[in-house]
């Protein structure tokens, strides 16, 4: 038997393959759970609003409506001082939450209360902010795991960078996402397009997906009719 250690998910091909939001989605949620975590966000960090608002989510495995018990169980375990400092947060966040022992026996007990929490704190490289919050019925991590959990995160986010943000910031289509809309243009389906470039449908619609957010279309013909407009297909 071999004494070589198996790669974890989040750090085999999958992450040199990921190009849209599911596969992140997935490499995430492979991190949280090799880390035993059950819970993750990542988000925005906004001077603008309310520090990892609801609405600046990116990408979760929460439910949207566990989200605001999510964020107060981790406000309550962080402290709410130091979460409203997370905009200006260079160094990963622990805590652990408890229930008041006068707790009212008959309110709903908010499942997140009791929980484990990490906040990992990202950046672009044109320095705009970004957290990770990990979270789960778990002992606080140590700052050797704490240390482990950054190094992993960083990796996943820095591919997400290179492969989402980067281009959403600049709101450029890349390469793929420019043939995609080319073909779209000549009226080929999303099947057609995967035959054509060798991928699958659903890369193929996680591009157009992409091409859509970012010339705030609002579907795919309107996709099509500003490209044309802009002249980046023809």
């Amino acid at each position: 038997m071999s004494s070589v250690a198996a790669i974890p998910f989040h750090l085999g091909p999958e992450l040199g393959r990921a190009i849209n939001r599911t596969d992140f989605f997935r490499l995430l949620r492979a991190a949280a759970q090799h880390y035993h975590f059950e819970c993750f966000a990542l988000a925005r960090v906004s001077e603008a609003s309310p520090p990892f608002s609801t609405r600046e989510i990116i990408i979760a495995n929460v439910a949207e409506r566990r989200t605001a018990l999510f964020l107060y169980g981790m406000r309550q375990a962080l402290g709410l001082l130091k979460t409203k400092a997370s905009q200006f947060l260079a160094t990963p966040l622990t805590g652990s939450g408890s229930l008041p022992e006068d707790y009212p026996r008959d309110l709903v007990l908010n499942e997140f209360d009791r929980n484990s929490f990490l906040l990992v704190p990202l950046f672009t490289p044109e320095g705009k902010r970004y957290c990770v919050a990990f979270s789960g019925k778990r002992a606080e991590p140590d700052q050797g795991e704490v240390a482990e959990v950054l190094l992993d995160t960083m990796r996943i986010f820095d591919k997400f960078y290179e492969e989402i943000l980067a281009h959403e910031i600049s709101g450029r289509l890349t390469q793929r996402e420019t043939e995609v809309v080319k073909w779209t243009s000549e009226g080929k389906t999303s099947a057609d397009i995967a035959i054509i470039l060798g991928l699958s449908e659903h890369t193929v619609n996680s591009h157009i997906a992409a091409a859509v957010r970012k010339l705030d279309a609002v579907n795919r013909v309107h996709m099509v009719a500003i490209a044309l407009r802009m002249g980046l297909v023809s």
